[in-house]
């Protein structure tokens, strides 16, 4: 039997067609993650997802999995490997998307309308397209090698309600599945474009904070001086927020001198400056190693019906914060550096003047954690994605998700995860107005995971492989 050339694997002109077809048909399933277990949408895209597996004759056990709800199904397919008792492959993917707009899109956000060379439709980026594209690798390897068996099974996983913090995957780790596997060797998940030649490849991401603070202060009529107010301090604390914001955002752009650093804890501009320079100077800065804040929400006043009380001085003012931590710092210092604002922005603590915030995700600094996959020689598993990757003619850059996947349950786990969308040369669109794909980038990626698949189901035995599940 010959082995597959990795470095000219190409998809005839029928195969793409019929794959772009298949494309279009799972962006057309409203799977909107607030509605679609309601509207039956996560069981028409699901159902159309397991008729493309059956079509595969090397995929076995496709289905749904027992213990996913009803409305919103995990769709499980396994590759049989040589070794049952090793360590097993994960190529997860999610199929529910973001709201649509739909009077801001200039089409039927899910027309799958091809134009120009490209498909539009949300969920054309995020993440649709792994969701094909792993389908369309396996069949065209099973073409060119109808006999090649993976020396690990391989499981495709496809869940819904990633984009509402998990549920899908958190299903996944609590089914007797997961609890019956022998270890998972690796996993690959969702990624995100790039705007040039190399493929970006993810070993980790920021640890989302959602903060809620809250300022108490005094009330009184409208028309007096009132001290200690709720809104003059829950101020406080929003400019404070902004102020890091700016000096986030100038270490990101470029202008490391001027950031300034005065509203930080010490330990977070001292460890942040030191790490981020060399990034910078090595050009590898991503949105991903720095800490993004942004202000959510602002709730005050004194509420009348439908309207607010013009003459009355709000007790208590409100706003909420979503902060992304960068791998580069610790959550202590985060929550150090709230403490902070919170203290100097309190008027009055003694007499209940004062601002308190909560993480309302439940991450204190005991237990929020980044979880990250080394790239370096320790990890094998790089060095066989890398080397598949070169074999083929490209090349990856490490970088950090900006924000949250459902890899971080997994590298919770201590499970080694990349997150790879195969999309190069590639506006960002996800989540966007017009979100969009070039049929030609979406093409080619099937076929990078052609050779990429084949390589990680190549692997044999690792000796730094966990042989059971976290």
């Amino acid at each position: 039997m010959s082995e597959v050339n990795l470095s000219s694997v190409k998809l005839s002109a029928a195969e793409a067609e019929a794959a772009i077809s298949s494309f279009q048909q799972i962006v057309s399933y409203p799977t909107v993650s607030s509605t679609a277990a309601s509207s039956g949408a996560y069981n028409e895209c699901s159902q159309y997802i397991i008729s493309q597996l059956k079509t595969i004759l090397c995929l076995e056990d496709i289905g749904m999995l027992e213990e996913s709800p009803r409305d919103s199904p995990v769709v499980i397919a396994k590759w049989r490997g040589i070794h049952e008792d090793w360590p097993v492959l994960i190529l997860n993917s999610h199929y529910d998307v973001v709201p649509a707009a739909i009077e801001e899109w200039n089409v039927d956000p899910f027309g799958a309308i091809r134009k120009d060379g490209k498909v539009y439709g949300r969920g054309t980026q995020d993440m649709k397209c792994v969701c094909i594209q792993y389908i369309e690798a396996i069949r065209k390897l099973h073409s060119i090698h109808p006999t090649f068996k993976p020396q690990r099974t391989v499981y495709l996983t496809f869940v819904p309600d990633e984009e509402v913090g998990g549920g899908g995957m958190l299903a996944f780790l609590s089914s007797t599945l997961y609890k019956s596997l022998p270890g998972i060797a690796l996993a690959l998940d969702e990624g995100l474009a790039s705007t040039d030649e190399t493929y970006s490849l993810f070993y980790g991401e920021r640890l989302p904070w959602w903060v809620d603070v809250t300022a108490h202060g005094k009330t009184g009529h409208g028309s007096r001086f009132i001290d200690e107010t709720a809104v003059e301090q829950i101020i406080g604390v929003s400019n404070r927020a902004l102020m890091f914001r700016k000096e986030q955002r100038d270490l990101l752009h470029g202008n490391a001198a001027e950031a300034d650093h005065s509203n930080c804890a010490h330990a977070v501009a001292a460890k942040r400056q030191k790490v981020l320079s060399e990034l910078k100077k090595s050009g590898k800065m991503t949105l991903g190693d720095v800490t993004s804040l942004n202000i959510t929400s602002l709730e005050a006043g004194v509420r009348v019906g439908d309207s607010f009380a013009y003459n009355c001085v709000p007790p208590v003012a409100k706003c909420s914060l979503d902060i992304r931590i960068s791998p580069h710092v610790e959550p202590k210092e985060i929550s150090d550096m709230i403490d902070t604002w919170c203290q100097e922005c309190s008027a009055n603590p003694e007499n209940e003047s004062k601002v308190t915030w909560q993480n309302i995700l439940g991450m204190g600094p005991a237990n929020a954690k980044h979880a990250l996959t080394s790239t370096d020689s320790g990890n094998p598993w790089y060095q066989v994605f890398e080397s598949a990757m070169a074999t083929m003619g490209y090349q990856i850059q490490p970088q950090v998700f900006p924000a949250a996947t459902d890899s971080r349950f997994l590298r919770e786990l201590g499970v080694k995860a990349f997150g790879f969308s195969p999309m190069r040369n590639t506006e960002i669109m996800l989540h966007e107005n017009d979100e969009y794909l070039e049929e030609s980038v979406f093409v080619e990626g099937i076929e990078v995971y052609v050779g990429l698949i084949h390589s990680l189901a190549s692997v044999a035995e690792l000796d730094d492989v966990a042989k059971t599940v976290g």
